[in-house]
């Protein structure tokens, strides 16, 4: 993984904050319910197109590059052009088949009813975002990775603009239309129909924006393709086995990685006897978007040590992989602990700040799952570990062990009185513990790592505790004074003041990792400040 891949993936983790950040800041336009009713039409059709354009980009930019290395530019055009036409076909099909069955989705599968017109409406975006993926796939085959990333964070803002904008028009209408049958669901589903318009003017601009850059791109890349003797011998039919059996491994990993996230609402509308949708709509806009972004927050910090541990293996220099995977090992629970703690002994000030329709039960999925903000960024962290050295069978394995696990949890608690969503909270992190270790289990095992659990583990966690016990306090004497706002600032600045310097006073971190850690220029500042280093 070079500089500019590690740029992109930083690129994609930055876009995956605004994509959380998005689903929490819409769902307070819109509501708990219409939140969750977007968001069952939204796996819907991310489950379609991951199973059309799953790990696309990444495959089709791997073979158009060693093809470009090997000078077959006349294979390497011929699939592109295979590729385009069996995917584009694959994507209408698809958008065909979600539109229509759009109603048996929403009330069969989710049971939700008023997801059905969202559906219809996101429909498009399935044959939309497939060509979307193809180009990008082009780019990267050229070297490029600038497009992905300038997409990915534009299709982000677009979202949430036209979301806001036509969610609050929409929201409008239904509202009316709810007091005309005094059903209140109506201004929910509409909104919810507001963010799926969103969404499918979003991929439309975005294909407009690639078809330009590529346009421009190809002008400037014919010659090769002139130079080059002989005739191509790719059928259609070959491009394609080709692209599927290398991609088959990353695409499965994918599918399954996604899979809780429908699973769970599915077991969840089974369970209840009466309408949950505003629980689920808690789950992802409270509890999953701000554990998601610390955790995505985490691993855009662990990225860069990553593609160094990548690159020492590539030089075959073992021992100094071994030091830098132990860094960034260190500096994901250092990272993490903090966070956890701090959605732990703040999740009644947070729940309330981030989804106040249901704050009650916002904060109790924050008081019981904040150790996904360690578990999950360390889970990437492996797992992009052993795809980059060639461990992807590994990788699959967990992520299916993990949906197991995550399955079976999930239809033995959801039917307990009194969980709940919370079932899926719980599950959730049972699930992402058994990937965890899984995984860590492996890079450990293949990097021959013996990891000090001392300065890895156990200073983090003391550190944590006292800065929460700390936090805990001034959310108790704060808030009915100040409000959660303040409380959640104040108890933020003073927490991690003391979360550092407790670390920092302890030594819990040797001078070599410095070097490596991302920040570490600044907590050798911070050491020499307080004579430690």
């Amino acid at each position: 993984m070079n500089q500019v891949e590690i740029k992109r993936r930083q690129a994609q983790a930055i876009s995956a904050i605004l994509t959380l950040l998005t689903v929490t800041v819409v769902s307070r336009a819109v509501g708990c319910n219409g939140a969750a009713y977007a968001a069952a039409a939204a796996e819907a059709f991310a489950l379609l197109w991951l199973v059309i354009g799953g790990s696309l980009t990444e495959t089709l930019g791997r073979l158009l590059r060693i093809r470009a290395s090997r000078g077959q530019y006349k294979n390497a055009e011929r699939l592109r052009r295979n590729t385009m036409v069996f995917q584009m076909s694959a994507g209408l099909i698809g958008s065909i088949v979600l539109f229509a069955g759009a109603d048996w989705i929403a009330a069969r599968v989710f049971r939700i009813q008023y997801a059905a017109l969202i559906l219809m409406i996101l429909a498009p975006a399935v044959f939309l975002r497939t060509v979307s993926s193809v180009l990008l796939g082009y780019f990267q085959g050229e070297g490029s990775e600038l497009p992905a990333a300038a997409a990915g964070i534009l299709r982000q803002i677009f979202i949430l603009g036209f979301g806001l904008l036509f969610g609050s028009i929409l929201k409008d209408y239904g509202s009316r239309v709810s007091r005309l049958l005094v059903q209140e669901n109506f201004m929910s589903m509409y909104g919810g129909a507001g963010i799926a318009i969103a969404v499918s003017a979003t991929e439309v601009l975005i294909v407009l924006f690639l078809f330009l850059i590529y346009k421009g791109s190809k002008r400037r890349s014919r010659e090769p393709y002139r130079l080059e003797s002989g005739r191509t011998a790719e059928s259609m039919g070959d491009s394609m086995r080709l692209l599927w059996s290398s991609r088959a491994v990353q695409w499965l990993t994918e599918i399954l990685c996604f899979l809780p996230l429908p699973l769970g609402l599915v077991f969840l509308q089974k369970s209840a006897a009466e309408d949950v949708s505003s629980e689920y709509g808690a789950y992802l806009a409270g509890y999953g978007s701000l554990c998601g972004c610390l955790a995505v927050a985490v691993l855009f910090v662990l990225l860069p040590v990553c593609g160094r541990v990548a690159a020492l293996l590539r030089k075959e220099e073992q021992r100094f992989a071994r030091t830098v995977f132990q860094c960034g090992l260190h500096a994901g629970t250092v990272y993490g602990a903090f966070g956890a703690m701090f959605v732990t002994v703040l999740s009644d000030q947070l729940g309330g700040l981030i989804c106040p329709e249901q704050a009650q039960l916002a904060g109790r999925m924050l008081r019981g799952g904040g150790l996904a903000v360690v578990l999950l960024p360390l889970a990437l962290y492996f797992g992009r570990y052993l795809i980059l050295t060639g461990g992807k069978v590994p990788v699959l394995g967990a992520a299916g062990a993990g949906t197991a696990v995550y399955a079976v949890m999930t239809a033995v608690l959801v039917n307990r009185d009194g969980i709940g969503a919370l079932a899926l909270v719980y599950a959730g992190l049972a699930g992402m513990g058994v990937v965890c270790i899984l995984l860590g289990m492996s890079a450990v095992r293949q990097l021959r790592v013996r990891p000090d659990w001392l300065p890895v583990l156990v200073l983090p966690a003391g550190a944590a505790a006292v800065s929460g016990l700390i936090c805990m306090l001034l959310g108790r004497l704060l808030t009915p004074h100040l409000g959660n706002l303040v409380t959640v600032i104040v108890a933020l600045v003073v927490g991690l003041a003391l979360y550092w310097a407790v670390l920092i006073l302890l030594r819990g971190f040797r001078e070599t990792e410095l070097d490596v850690i991302p920040g570490g220029g600044l907590i050798r500042a911070l050491g020499q400040l307080f004579r430690v280093f």
